[in-house]
């Protein structure tokens, strides 16, 4: 962090990481019918989008064009990976989901104090209970991240996310991520999963003299990371 403030950068916000264990499956809520995205839908997700994130930072506001690019452009993502809820014909929420082992491995080298207590006390609890397994230095950690996201209202997003881990727990991954605000929505739609949240400091640079950046919320893709 120093290094960063001695090239320039100032430290503009604190977010936080959600870390969701997939270890079984969960009931998913009823109401509305789940499916694929398709080529028809691009419109109006797009637009789901926009009214999503609008006032956000660092949001760059979608189309139908730009969403299609941004699923053919990513390596390891396809149309396959985009789940939307639908009711009477109307979307109300858009959940994607970008499996890393596509793009990347990832080794633990060593474990911080924090996860080492954390797998201490998963393995205690695992004598009353279904609970994820521990991870250990030397593992693979097959991961995911959400991205896009979008939606009407944040209780539509629980029906998404459960059929996203649904999905992961079939494929073999074993937490999903997404970067957010400490007051975001969406961490409201995670009752009843394992949750693990890490800090993200974000620093920024402006590349022209514009000034800091303003109060506004940011938006963090997951394609970013």
């Amino acid at each position: 962090m120093r290094l960063f403030a001695s090239e320039g950068f100032q430290l503009h916000r604190n977010l936080v990481m959600a870390g969701l264990a997939t270890y079984r499956e969960m009931e998913v809520p009823s109401g509305g019918k789940i499916r694929l995205i398709a080529s028809k839908d691009l419109d109006a997700v797009a637009q789901l989008l926009n009214d999503t994130w609008q006032g956000y930072d660092l949001y760059e506001p979608s189309s139908a064009e730009s969403l299609a690019a941004f699923v053919n452009r990513t390596p390891g993502y396809s149309f396959d990976n985009l789940l939307i809820l639908e009711d009477q014909g109307e979307i109300l929420a858009c959940l994607g989901f970008w499996d890393w082992r596509r793009i990347m491995r990832l080794v633990v080298i060593q474990r911080s104090l924090k996860i080492r207590m954390i797998g201490l006390i998963l393995r205690f609890m695992r004598t009353f209970r279904s609970m994820p397994g521990p991870i250990k230095a030397g593992s693979t950690l097959k991961q995911m991240m959400l991205t896009p996201i979008a939606f009407k209202d944040p209780v539509h997003l629980a029906a998404l996310l459960r059929t996203t881990n649904n999905q992961a727990v079939a494929s073999g991954i074993e937490q999903i991520f997404c970067v957010l605000e400490r007051d975001h929505p969406l961490l409201s739609c995670m009752k009843g999963f394992i949750r693990i949240d890490t800090g993200i400091d974000l620093y920024v640079k402006p590349l022209q003299q514009k000034g800091p950046m303003g109060k506004n919320p940011v938006f963090i893709d997951g394609i970013d990371l």
